[in-house]
């Protein structure tokens, strides 16, 4: 039933155990049959998002409960989600009939096959006058991919192991391949994961990079091949008979914002998933990303954009060649198959450059270059090495230095989570201009427990304002922080955001008056800008 889906996931909200949760998750799923089983999965892995914004919920929900727009904007204010906010709304205004997996799947196909706004909303009134209302609040939260309880992916993914007795490796390697979990789930019950071929148009997790923090550190230096690391939007490139999807690593569909390169892709013979970088380019070299920021934050792409910044498609692994997947023949195997696919190949499509690492001192003078040539630093992977999947593994090193350094005040924490729950640890702050204190960036990693649980009481007494987990505080602390560069950045007042801010340390030595500036700010973007 929904209702049960509803209760167990509530059930799920309330308690902040992982184990909990899955365990939760887990009896539920035991209880399913066979097409109950595909269909909870399918809900819980967001297979079931469908493209209704939040104002067609919004009307959807105001004709069922007889109240105007006014009143549920103030609601929604209070409570902060709009699927609860409509839950909440709808006590003793509905029906409150039971609802099954199977009536909800054949409500989301109709929302899915609906083209026309007023059908859906219509849809979606009907659906919610007849449900119980803590059952609308998961069902709608099932549209929008989004049940913000703190039930992530992989937590899905335990549960599925777990209630089928099989190891939590087979399940997400057998997801990995197929990007169908509920499938999974079904053959995790009744047959062997391993049977469950790859597939290609979803996106497969990467593989990931330690930091090298000091280059004496890597063991065996002739053992490693060195790239350089590539300052663009890492991706993940599939294709077959002309047909082209391009990843991101946060899994989502890019292909639209980069036409050149899908087209370029679409005329390879066979069928390939390429891992690489896109990249701003010009006069033989990419460009900082802070140019790329420029192209993808159009939402539509113009002749005249793609002329004045061209991307390309830099590939450095392969991961599935002619419905063979790679994931486990050795980089040797894998490297040589790109270089037969990518080698020869006119713009915009190119094969990163790769050679054995010679020495220790190799590896100094290569990011030396890297970093003339306008890239980020450096890539080392390991001879032998598998491709492994959503892991940061010692098997690829990356060797990088921060940008620059500032010195900035916090202005608002927010409480963590995890072991720092009750503790306030990821911090946003801010640069001078003038007598005003403008935000660049925010950043949770690089102090001990120790100086955050200080830092917590501190805050908590200079608290302005409170708004929820997060207090907006006086202007007192600073902290040195590094970063790997400077977009520009509508969220911000200040118009710019540090890319990947890390704090460095608790300046206490510092005033406020000497901390960094707007101008400072400015200067290294336009610097940047240049390389």
């Amino acid at each position: 039933m929904m209702d049960r889906m509803a209760e167990v996931l509530d059930r799920v909200a309330n308690t902040s155990s992982r184990n909990r949760k899955v365990n939760a998750l887990a009896t539920w799923l035991r209880e399913l049959d066979d097409e109950d089983l595909g269909r909870a999965t399918l809900f819980l892995a967001g297979g079931r998002k469908l493209s209704i914004g939040g104002s067609l919920l919004r009307e959807a929900a105001l004709a069922v409960a007889n109240i105007d727009l006014e009143l549920f904007r103030v609601c929604h204010r209070a409570v902060g989600d709009t699927s609860e906010t409509i839950s909440l709304l709808l006590y003793g205004k509905t029906k409150e009939e039971p609802l099954s997996l199977a009536e909800a799947e054949v409500i989301y196909t109709r929302l899915a096959s609906s083209r026309k706004s007023a059908e859906k909303v219509n849809e979606l009134r009907a659906a919610l006058a007849r449900m119980k209302p803590l059952t609308v609040k998961y069902f709608l939260k099932v549209i929008t991919g989004n049940f913000r309880i703190g039930l992530q992916a992989k937590m899905v993914e335990e549960a599925v192991a777990q209630a089928n007795g099989v190891s939590l490796a087979a399940v997400r390697d057998a997801n990995n391949r197929t990007g169908d979990l509920a499938k999974v789930a079904l053959v995790a019950r009744h047959g062997d994961l391993a049977t469950l071929e790859a597939r290609l148009f979803h996106p497969m997790e990467f593989m990931l990079a330690r930091p090298l923090d000091e280059i004496h550190d890597l063991p065996e230096p002739t053992s490693w091949y060195v790239e350089d690391k590539y300052d663009g939007i890492r991706s993940q490139v599939h294709f077959e008979q002309g047909r082209v999807h391009i990843f991101t690593r946060g899994l989502e569909d890019t292909t639209a914002a980069f036409p050149e390169i899908a087209l370029a892709f679409a005329h390879l013979g066979g069928s390939g998933i390429v891992d690489g970088e896109l990249l701003a380019w010009r006069n033989g070299r990419a460009l900082n990303f802070t140019v790329m920021q420029q192209r993808i934050a159009r939402k539509k792409v113009t002749e005249a954009m793609l002329a004045e910044i061209p991307v390309w498609f830099i590939g450095y692994d392969l991961i599935y060649r002619d419905r063979e997947l790679l994931l486990d023949q050795p980089i040797e195997v894998r490297r040589r198959k790109l270089e037969d696919l990518l080698t020869g190949l006119p713009a915009p499509l190119m094969l990163s450059p790769q050679r054995r690492l010679r020495s220790l001192e190799d590896v100094e003078q290569s990011f030396l270059k890297a970093r003339a040539d306008g890239n980020e630093g450096l890539l080392l992977k390991r001879e032998g090495s598998l491709y492994e999947a959503a892991k940061r593994s010692a098997n690829w090193y990356k060797v990088k230095r921060p940008y620059a350094t500032l010195d900035v005040v916090v202005t608002a924490a927010e409480q963590g989570n995890g072991r720092r729950a009750t503790m306030l640890s990821d911090y946003t702050f801010a640069v001078r201009d003038g007598d005003r204190y403008l935000n660049v960036g925010k950043a949770y990693s690089g102090l001990t427990d120790e100086e955050i649980r200080e830092l917590t009481k501190l805050f908590r007494s200079i608290v302005k304002e409170r708004f929820s987990r997060v207090l907006l505080v006086e202007p007192r602390v600073i902290l040195e922080v590094a970063f790997d560069g400077i977009q520009k950045s509508p969220r911000h007042k200040s118009g710019y955001a540090l890319r990947f801010p890390r704090i460095l340390r608790w300046r206490q030595d510092k005033p406020l008056a000497e901390i960094d500036t707007l101008e400072r700010v400015k200067e290294l973007y336009e610097r940047s800008l240049t390389g």
